[in-house]
């Protein structure tokens, strides 16, 4: 791989931080300011992460898939299905809360995403050690 990141690599960072602007912005018109920078903070972390994996190799191609053997297509591939699943379970999970207790949903929405990203990270992980065992 060049030194020099590709133009989408490039791309994609200007687009991540354009827009964590714009989530700071209206967060801040709208008087949100948690909102505002609990988005920004989002959209700049996704940003330096999808910038810090470019430059790993296995476990860029992991994620990204780009340049992966078959091996770690279907890894990347029962990751994704294994966070698929667990966004059901949460899904479900907040319909019951809704419908049985008339729980408002709040923050807990937010930090249930966290839930979903980090079922595909450990499941990426773990499917990826099974992969390379092979």
């Amino acid at each position: 791989m060049s030194p020099r990141p590709r133009l989408k690599d490039r791309l994609f960072s200007l687009l991540a931080t354009l827009g964590a602007v714009v989530v700071f912005v209206v967060g801040m018109s709208r008087g949100n300011t948690r909102f505002a920078v609990v988005g920004a903070l989002f959209f700049l972390g996704y940003g330096a992460l999808h910038a810090a994996t470019r430059r790993l190799t296995p476990g860029a191609r992991l994620m990204t898939g780009d340049g992966a053997d078959a091996a770690e297509r279907l890894a990347q591939f029962r990751a994704t299905r294994l966070a698929g699943q667990v966004a059901l379970g949460v899904a479900l999970l907040g319909l019951v809360l809704d419908l049985v207790l008339q729980w408002e949903p709040g923050l807990w929405v937010a930090g249930s995403s966290l839930v979903v990203v980090a079922a595909f990270v450990a499941g990426l992980w773990a499917f990826g050690r099974a992969a390379r065992s092979r």
